[in-house]
Order: structure tokens, then sequence, then C-alpha cells
């Protein structure tokens, strides 16, 4: 179909911003990748505009890297809570939203009303931070797994999935012997895969980049995610002490250390999230449309 100019012009404009968009978001963090590999004396050389590496090095990486780090353990911390959170929060909500999607269930409304009441009024930061002490958790390695292992949010986009689901597949179920918890196992959830990789990248994303639980609740560097060594890496114009000691030998230049450390940090999301991008999709746009 041949289009209008006012269309061609539309088309035009439309190419020009997101190509300018792209920009924006893709440059900054190129230029990050390209001082992170570039030797110190040739980042001087070109007072630090370095775009495109001529030469390569790998030296800051080594020393974040190496064994017994500070960032090489707070990495190994980052893992288990996300791991470890992920799989909490999700069979967590997926009971919770499996519960509320039967519609026979006595007192759903107010169940949900309840829940719905967390997301726009909460208890505060001074009371869970007492909570959390009262219950024996500060500066533990269970904490930041604990504390963000329920979205109200999530289950609900769960929970319309969930009520997409033919009734008939768990009556029928339900008629052969199954338990409820077989009926969600062994039906429900293999169903309903769009759903569980977006709302399990939703919580991914959330423990992966969490270090402000981390900052009220962890003092034991040993304990620390890698996002909260992050934080302490870029926001001083010095390398912290803890990182120092931790690593034993003499540090490279702070810039170098600084865009390595927020390159190690970024990748792994940056690579898990094009694999399941076809499921979010699915399972976001499943639950905008059911209430």
């Amino acid at each position: 179909m041949k289009l209008t100019g006012g269309e061609k012009a539309f088309v035009t404009t439309n190419y020009i911003v997101l190509t300018l968009l792209t920009l924006i978001i893709v440059l900054p963090f190129w230029y990050v990748i390209s001082v992170s590999i570039t030797p110190y004396h040739i980042f001087s050389e070109k007072d630090g505009m370095v775009l495109f590496p001529t030469s390569f090095s790998f030296e800051y990486y080594e020393y974040l890297l190496q064994k017994g780090s500070l960032i090489y353990g707070s990495y190994g911390n980052t893992i288990r809570n996300t791991a470890g959170g992920v799989l909490l929060a999700l069979f967590l909500t997926a009971t919770v939203a499996y519960a509320l999607a039967e519609k026979k269930l006595p007192g759903r409304k107010i169940f949900i009303l309840y829940f719905v009441f967390t997301m726009l009024f909460k208890g505060g930061l001074i009371p869970t931070y007492i909570t959390i002490k009262q219950l024996g958790l500060l500066n533990t390695n269970y904490v930041l797994i604990l504390v963000m292992a329920f979205s109200a949010f999530n289950m609900i986009i769960m929970k319309s999935f969930f009520e997409g689901i033919p009734e008939s597949l768990r009556e029928s179920a339900s008629i052969d012997g199954a338990s409820e918890f077989r009926i969600l196992w062994r039906i429900i959830l293999p169903l309903s895969m769009p759903v569980i990789a977006s709302v399990g990248l939703l919580y991914m994303v959330v423990y992966w980049n969490d270090f402000f639980n981390a900052l009220l609740y962890v003092t034991d560097w040993s304990k620390a995610p890698v996002q909260l060594v992050l934080r302490s890496i870029i926001s001083s114009s010095s390398l912290p002490p803890e990182l120092l000691e931790a690593a034993g030998r003499t540090p490279p230049p702070t810039i170098g250390i600084q865009m390595s450390a927020i390159v190690i940090v970024a990748l792994p999301m940056l690579i898990i999230y094009p694999l399941i991008q076809k499921y979010f999709d699915q399972g976001m746009m499943v639950g905008s449309v059911k209430g």
C-alpha cells in the first residue's frame, strides 16, 4: 500500500526518534564497556574519550574477580539470594494465586481486598526494621531472601492467568482423586509457563538489583550482595577500604574498577532477559486484561 506524504513524514519521524532513543540508551553502556577494557594510559591520553578501544586489557576484571576479593564473594551471595528468593517467591505467589483463583473460596473477596490494601498502604520502614530485628534476622543470610519473598502485584497477575484456565480441568482432576496441591503442580503450573516466566523475571530483577535492603539489614561485608558493593565502589572517588583489604594487592585506577564493576553486575540480566522475553510479554498481556 502506497503511503501518503503525511504518513511518510510520520514514519520517518518515528525512525529518527527511535534511533536517537536507542543511541541514548546504548552509547553510555558501550562507553562503560570500552573504558573497562582500555588500559589506563590510553584512557588518559584520550582524556577519557574512549568509544572504540584500540588496545585491550582485562586487569580491572582480574582484580575484581580474583579469588578472595570482596566482589567475588558478594557475587556468590547475590546468586544465592536471587535463586533462593525467586524459588520461594514463586512458590508463595503461585499457592496464594491458585487459592484466590477459586471463585468458590469462602471469604475470597475479603482476602483479595486484604492483599490489594497492602499495595496501597505499607507498614513503614521503622516498623519493618523492628520486626526483622525482633525475629533475629538482622545480618543473616536469610533476611534478603525473606524480606522480598512476596508481591501482591505479582500475585494478582498470576491469579488472573489461573482464572483463564478452564475450570473443567481442575474439576475432572478433583473427581479422579487429585489433591489441590497435585492439581496445582501437575495441571495448572505446566499450563502457566508464560506467567511463571514473567513473574519470575520480575522477582529476579528485584532480587538482583536490591541494595537498599542490604544497606538496612546487613553490616557484615561477607554477607553483602554485589549491588551493595557496586554502590560502595561507584559512590566514592576512591575505592572502599573493604574492597582494598579483601583484594590484598595494589588496585588499578579507580575509574576502570568502577566501569568493570558495572559491567560485571549488569551482564547476567542482559543475557537472561532476551531468553525469556517472549514468555514475559505473554504473561504480562494476560495479566493486564483480567481483573
